[in-house]
């Protein structure tokens, strides 16, 4: 049987020094042979970027257009020929190469999968979906139990059952079936529901109303050897975000030693995380290339979602 074409699909909008990191690790990384790339761009205009997405040879459709997050995930659905859909957000990099995506696109077939997670969770989230179950106020004994599924060449994926919503509502870092896509989208704003931190503008919300309005039988499952990990060059442990068009929040960095922020892994490296339980923290796989992650004192990765607009911003200007 012929491998499924795949649409890989980017949302970018003004951070020209993610993007590049996430395109040319996609070079060095995706080892699959049928992909359909997209990038859906809002009419960025911070110096460069749109010559930047011109130069790229390898993607099929290059789309610049004034447009929100949602518009822009929806235009992707609507541009996607592919069975399966992974759908990237710039601020993000590959930082596994191999023959993961006819994985993924294995198991994203599968009836009774929904949306498949790709990319390095960080300790606590592994430990609250995996971790000890808990009765109440009292923490049991043994690990939660979780159900398995392997691809027929023997790579590992961990299903959420009732604990994580099962069609990656928000869009970005998904991967999923295109037709559960259509079938659910597409997506709307809300922006009654909108919030500093919710770059889809209440869409999630609205997404996920619908699934479960939808009598779908679907589980989540995530792939235990990651493949992509969020960029973070803030100390606080947020992403430098765009909000309100041309304000730019958080601190914004190019990787110090271009043009990839964290080291990327060979398959044949994997072996060293095989006894890492649940699956390897991305404080353990993900390696920065001369910064440091923040870590709290425990040794964990921060995590700030929450920016102020009275915070301090950069404007950005062509």
């Amino acid at each position: 049987m012929s491998d499924p074409l795949v649409t890989i699909g980017v949302v970018s909008f003004n951070r020209l020094h993610y993007l590049r990191a996430l395109m040319e690790s996609a070079r060095e990384c995706v080892r699959y042979p049928r992909v359909q790339w997209i990038v859906v761009d809002g009419d960025s205009v911070e110096p460069g970027l749109r010559e930047y997405v011109e130069s790229l040879d390898f993607v099929d459709e290059k789309v610049f257009r004034d447009c929100t997050h949602a518009e822009a995930m929806n235009e992707i659905v609507e541009r996607a020929r592919g069975e399966c859909l992974m759908m990237l957000p710039e601020d993000v990099q590959f930082v596994r190469r191999g023959e993961w995506l006819r994985d993924l696109a294995e198991i994203a077939l599968r009836p009774e999968v929904g949306h498949v997670q790709f990319d390095a969770q960080r300790r606590l989230t592994l430990r609250r979906y995996f971790g000890r179950a808990r009765f109440r106020s009292v923490e049991l004994p043994w690990p939660r139990r979780y159900r398995r599924l392997r691809s027929s060449s023997g790579e590992l994926f961990l299903g959420f059952g009732d604990r994580r919503e099962p069609i990656g509502g928000a869009g970005i870092v998904t991967f999923v079936e295109t037709e559960l896509r259509r079938r659910l989208g597409p997506w709307r704003v809300r922006p009654e529901r909108a919030s500093m931190e919710d770059s889809g503008l209440g869409a999630e919300t609205d997404m996920i109303e619908r699934w479960r309005a939808s009598g779908l039988g679907l589980e989540a499952f995530m792939i235990r050897m990651p493949v992509v990990a969020d960029v973070v060059t803030d100390p606080r442990g947020t992403k430098a975000r765009v909000r309100f068009g041309d304000r730019r929040y958080g601190r914004y960095a190019p990787p110090p030693e271009p043009p990839f922020y964290y080291r990327i892994w060979d398959e044949n490296e994997l072996a060293r995380f095989a006894d890492a339980r649940p699956a390897p923290a991305f404080e353990d796989f993900v390696v920065p290339r001369g910064f440091e992650l923040p870590l709290d004192e425990g040794g964990n990765m921060l995590k700030t979602n929450v920016i102020s607009e009275d915070e301090p911003y950069e404007v950005i200007a062509p």
